[in-house]
């Protein structure tokens, strides 16, 4: 579950760092692009959860309370939006707000063995790579919060990484 957010701000490489996370790409991926060890890569991201007030929180969360309190861009969108069903949004929002497959479960009315088949048939329909990535693209599409919010000044838009 999203929290009130704290007013402490990335640093530039962790900005740098999470920026990538929002195509849902792996730590070795991020480091690929950003010229770090994975461990670099993960020791940011464990920094960046800490000063967003979600240490322990899943990607997908993190990335989604990165988007909202504007500290990265969003990633860049691919055509139109999916027509999502209302259940389907919610399976967004509950990816987007909670971290353990049982409260995904509670959110959507499922249980939590069937919470993968959820997100997996919802990742598809929304032609994103896991849950992560189908997060941002949640925010870029204005699903979660607007599409036309910036991030903040010294955020650092990256084009779409090389995968």
């Amino acid at each position: 579950m999203t929290t009130a957010l704290p007013a402490t701000t990335l640093t530039a490489d962790q900005r740098r760092v999470a920026a990538q996370l929002v195509y849902g790409v792996s730590n070795k991926a991020i480091a690929n692009q950003v010229c770090l060890s994975v461990d670099g890569v993960a020791s940011h991201l464990s920094a960046a959860r800490k000063k967003m007030g979600c240490p322990g929180s899943s990607r997908a969360v993190l990335v989604h309370t990165l988007l909202a309190a504007r500290e990265v861009p969003p990633p860049a969108g691919s055509g139109t939006v999916p027509a999502f069903t209302k259940h389907e949004v919610t399976v967004i929002r509950a990816i987007a707000e909670h971290t353990l497959n049982a409260d995904i479960g509670n959110a959507i009315g499922v249980p939590a063995d069937d919470v993968r088949a959820e997100i997996d048939a919802t990742v598809d329909k929304g032609n994103a790579c896991n849950a992560t990535h189908l997060v941002g693209l949640a925010h870029t599409w204005g699903i979660l919060g607007t599409a036309d919010t910036q991030p903040t000044a010294d955020a650092t838009a990256t084009a779409e990484p090389a995968l």
